[in-house]
């Protein structure tokens, strides 16, 4: 029986561009940056500081596929489904983010639910940022 996710992958198109932005921007943590063998692809992965049990799989499609299927996992990149990530101070992840250059769609907005915001990485793909209301 399946017991929980512990890996997403996102298509990136450079590796070390992909991973100094979920590092450097968004302050995620390198959990694994290994070569698949010689001469092969990276095995990148980054976890959220407060869930080091998850990880996103930063896979450069142009290294790890050839031909057609190389060519079709490419063009989804900036393409990808929206990942929904939790903060526990949206105001002050929204100025950190602003303040690292990351592209905003909008500002926090105030919701029945809670707040949030949303984003893009490098590539175009987006990022829901929510803060829940509590209690």
């Amino acid at each position: 029986m399946i017991q929980r996710v512990t890996h997403v992958t996102v298509y990136v198109k450079n590796d070390d561009e992909a991973l100094a932005f979920f590092t450097g921007k968004l302050g995620f943590k390198t959990k694994m940056d290994s070569p698949m063998g010689p001469g092969g692809p990276r095995w990148i992965t980054v976890t959220p500081v407060g869930q080091p049990d998850f990880e996103l799989t930063l896979l450069n499609p142009a290294t790890w596929f050839k031909g057609e299927e190389a060519k079709v996992a490419s063009e989804q990149i900036g393409r990808q489904a929206m990942l929904i990530l939790d903060s526990d101070d949206i105001d002050a992840d929204y100025r950190a983010l602003k303040s690292a250059g990351v592209t905003l769609e909008l500002g926090v907005r105030d919701l029945p639910w809670g707040r949030d915001l949303i984003f893009r990485d490098l590539y175009g793909n987006r990022y829901n940022l929510v803060q829940s209301k509590q209690g």
